[in-house]
């Protein structure tokens, strides 16, 4: 039997909320709104629509078993509980946020892919801790040059970027997810002509100038045919490589079919699709290559043969669109946010707010750290903290900020019913499966004696080809033996339905 038919079952318990109570098993009080939650929930789209009569004995049937599993100790069972935290953490996360900080940086992260920003910089290297102070000292010192010297000239001489030598810390066009978020931010808020204060990313500090700013050009769809040229090739070799290139465009230009052409040869992995690449914006390549695409203009348009240090290209348009709908793009923000800085401000945005909803202080006697809600953060506290937990410098931080979400996260269930009675459904699910398959479901195919038996007092109900092993035959032997076990629990406990209460319920 599959799991997935188990939340037809699925109950929840009195302790989520103060209720009426309908029905008592083992003086267990299960209230109206339990009943009825599950009862709307399991008849929903239901093409038999069940009374709450009807549905009244199949409740308490799946009570009874749950019943039955926390008296046997299926609760007790390490895999129990490990499966049980794992559905938990897959679902704490939206509870356990600042959803509104989060959809504020998703929202600043799309409007900067609505543009398109031309950029320079001059990077000083953070390798390790203690060289901090010294890049943002010589970070300022090149600022202060920029007041009056030449960008390019300054960043040649001082930038420790590798490209330097050969971009003289020219960037180009670039439009939003290209950089690490820190750079991006600070580039976005620049003015046209105006230099950055120094920026910490995690790379060193930068100094970022903004050359100019335009609505974004979107992206392109390309094939290519690409002819190599060798690292180690000389004059002879380019020049053969060149020509061969201007007889392929030639034959292009003359209604050779690209996709062909490209397949014949391209000297790349696109070779085999016809040179299809995909989807391309500004800064996800380099400058030759953007600028032959983006020239491009009519579907179907071919360019002239584009030389770059490692080869030759030549493109087809095969299409064009603009920047996509929010919503498209919000998969791709969203986990760009969880990889990069802007996750530590959702965090700390989150813990802010908690602050402020526990009214969180900072302790003024000795020994005590902090006090929220009704929690007293002590030294001692934190002591076991730093042995137990890992922690950046600021242990004390660290401390209180770990001590607030955890207790936000000890709270879901009474603070969030929605996410209490799913809970609650994984819980009492999973024990359901466990029982029903270890005294039904697996018992039914293992017991050979007593599928036999079982198969053999009712003969009449099967071809004459059957066996006892037969699917059918398992199937209704696993329907015996569970009513069998009902009729054991419902000797087993003591049941009362509250028939005046039920009664009220339209």
């Amino acid at each position: 039997m599959k799991r997935t038919f188990l939340i037809l079952c699925m109950g929840l318990t009195t302790a989520l909320a103060v209720a009426q109570t309908l029905i008592t098993i083992n003086n267990k009080a299960i209230s109206v709104d339990e009943f009825e939650y599950y009862y709307q929930k399991n008849n929903t789209n239901q093409a038999q629509q069940l009374t709450r009569e009807q549905y009244m004995d199949m409740f308490i049937n799946f009570k009874l078993k749950v019943e039955e599993a926390y008296a046997q100790k299926y609760d007790t069972a390490s895999a129990f509980q490990k499966e049980l935290e794992g559905y938990r953490k897959q679902l704490i996360g939206p509870y356990l946020t600042d959803s509104v900080k989060r959809n504020e940086l998703v929202q600043e992260a799309y409007q900067h892919l609505l543009e398109d920003i031309e950029v320079s910089h001059i990077l000083f290297r953070i390798d390790f801790p203690n060289e901090e102070a010294q890049a943002l000292e010589k970070a300022q010192k090149a600022r202060k040059r920029l007041k009056k010297e030449d960008f390019a000239k300054v960043a040649a001489e001082v930038s420790e970027d590798p490209s330097v030598v050969e971009n003289k810390g020219y960037l180009g066009y670039t439009t939003g997810g290209q950089f690490v978020f820190p750079f991006e931010r600070a580039a976005y808020n620049l003015k046209v002509g105006e230099i950055s204060q120094p920026v910490r990313t995690q790379f060193g500090y930068h100094i970022i100038k903004l050359h100019n700013r335009r609505p974004s050009k979107g992206e392109v769809k390309l094939a290519h045919i690409f002819k190599a040229i060798p690292e180690y090739a000389d004059s002879t070799q380019r020049v053969a490589i060149e020509a061969v290139t201007m007889r392929i465009y030639q034959a292009l230009v003359e209604g050779a079919d690209f996709a062909s052409m490209a397949r014949n040869n391209s000297e790349d992995d696109t070779a085999a699709k016809g040179g299809e690449l995909p989807w391309l914006g500004i800064g996800m390549s380099n400058p030759w290559i953007e600028n032959a695409a983006f020239a491009l203009t009519e579907l179907g348009q071919i360019s002239e043969p584009v030389q770059a240090p490692y080869g030759w290209h030549i493109f087809q348009l095969q299409g064009k669109r603009s920047i996509r709908p929010l919503a498209d793009y919000k998969p791709m923000l969203n986990t760009q946010i969880n990889m990069d800085e802007r996750r530590k401000e959702v965090f700390q945005s989150f813990i802010d707010k908690l602050k402020k909803e526990y009214k969180f202080k900072k302790g003024k006697k000795d020994g005590i750290i902090a006090t929220f809600a009704n929690q007293v953060l002590t030294q001692k506290d934190l002591e076991a903290f730093c042995q137990e937990k890992p922690h950046g410098n600021d242990s004390i931080n660290d401390f209180i900020n770990y001590s607030l979400y955890q207790y936000e996260n000890n709270q879901l269930e009474t603070k969030y019913p929605a996410f209490g009675y799913l809970m609650n459904e994984y819980r009492e699910g999973i024990l359901l499966f466990n029982i029903c398959n270890d005294l039904i479901w697996s018992k039914a195919s293992k017991d050979k004696e007593g599928l036999k038996e079982f198969f053999e007092n009712n003969k009449e109900n099967y071809p004459a080809d059957y066996t006892y092993n037969k699917g059918p035959v398992v199937n209704d032997y696993q329907t015996y033996l569970e009513e069998q076990w009902l009729a054991t629990l419902r000797q087993k406990h003591t049941i009362t339905v509250h028939y005046d209460v039920l009664n009220k319920l339209k």
